[in-house]
């Protein structure tokens, strides 16, 4: 079965200039809203923060089981 490539669609080119030859601001708008140039960076900042997040939420819930346990072992260490 053929896969098709992996190609990023490219921004639209604009052609609306003010009179003093510059793009609209609404061109700059849109050339901004659809470039996907820091997409990635933004996709791992969510991954890393859902991970964290992961961590902290178990941590807090086996921490105090965990605590235990080794006091137990602590406890019944012979010299201990």
């Amino acid at each position: 079965m053929a896969t098709e490539p992996n190609v990023k669609a490219k921004p639209r080119q604009t052609t609306r200039l003010t009179p003093s030859g510059e793009e609209t601001i609404m061109d700059l708008l849109i050339k901004f809203i659809l470039d996907e140039a820091g997409a990635p960076a933004a996709e791992y900042a969510i991954l890393l923060a859902c991970i964290a997040t992961a961590i902290v939420a178990s941590v807090s819930s086996f921490g105090g089981a965990v605590k235990g346990l080794f006091g137990n072992a602590v406890t019944k260490w012979p010299g201990g």
